[in-house]
């Protein structure tokens, strides 16, 4: 893959594998995997948020491999110092295949969230703003995950929690996957049925991300879940062709 490399006014360019889009309240959240480093990271527009248009116009999905220009936010506050500021000007390169992603995953995951925040979550669900850990992380989960429960509200879900088991922990939070809601909002049915369909064996890994502060809590989320059977049912309903 490319090389990157820094300009004199310390703008670098970078390659990031696309991992999750979540929603914002001011637009789309957009995270990844530096492919120089293999570290997490978060592109963020200099010129503000960025909107699912600007998603779609560069392809900025799961999958896909993208390059940026930009450089580390300055002043970042922990948790989320994997913050980038990049420009407008977004090249897209290809989608990799489930085996490249499957391969890139296995080498990012790790195998406790408690471990990778350092047993700083509180009640299974925050984080104090400041402590110095990751906002983004990703889980080897060693079972299934599953649906607990999907709220309607105005003839739209409004809410979806999910469980998953982590080192003899269990953690319920709130699904922020944009793929995945939508994808829930289109076959939305029975939970039973719907876990059955979504979750029938194989290897599961979990994207946990940190919102920003709010009542001075930042709140576990789950930004991903990824496995071959789900990934594969999830990109045929919203278009996305993966590599071959």
């Amino acid at each position: 893959m490319e090389k990157s490399y820094t300009y004199s006014n310390h703008l670098s360019r970078v390659h990031v594998l696309i991992t999750d889009l979540t929603y914002m309240k001011k637009g789309v959240c957009v995270a990844g995997i530096n492919l120089d480093n293999f570290k997490n990271i978060r592109p963020i527009l200099f010129s503000g948020s960025i909107q699912m248009d600007f998603v779609r116009r560069n392809r900025l999905y799961p999958y896909a491999i993208c390059t940026f220009e930009g450089m580390p936010k300055i002043n970042i506050t922990a948790p989320h110092t994997e913050d980038f500021t990049v420009r407008d000007t977004v090249e897209f390169r290809r989608f990799v295949t489930q085996k490249e992603w499957y391969e890139i995953l296995e080498r990012c995951a790790s195998q406790s969230l408690a471990d990778v925040l350092n047993d700083s979550i509180n009640e299974d669900k925050w984080i104090v703003p400041g402590t110095g850990v990751p906002s983004l992380s990703l889980i080897k989960l060693q079972g299934k995950p599953q649906i607990d429960s999907i709220q309607v509200k105005d003839g739209a879900i409004s809410d979806i929690r999910a469980t998953f088991h982590s080192c003899n922990r269990s953690f319920c939070l709130k699904v922020n996957d944009i793929q995945l809601v939508d994808f829930i909002s289109k076959r939305y049915g029975d939970v039973v049925e719907l876990n059955e369909e979504l979750f029938k064996g194989g290897q599961y890994y979990v994207r946990v991300g940190l919102t920003r502060p709010y009542r001075e809590k930042c709140w576990l989320q789950i930004n991903g879940i990824y496995s071959e059977g789900l990934d594969r049912q999830i990109r045929q309903c919203s278009g996305i062709q993966q590599g071959k």
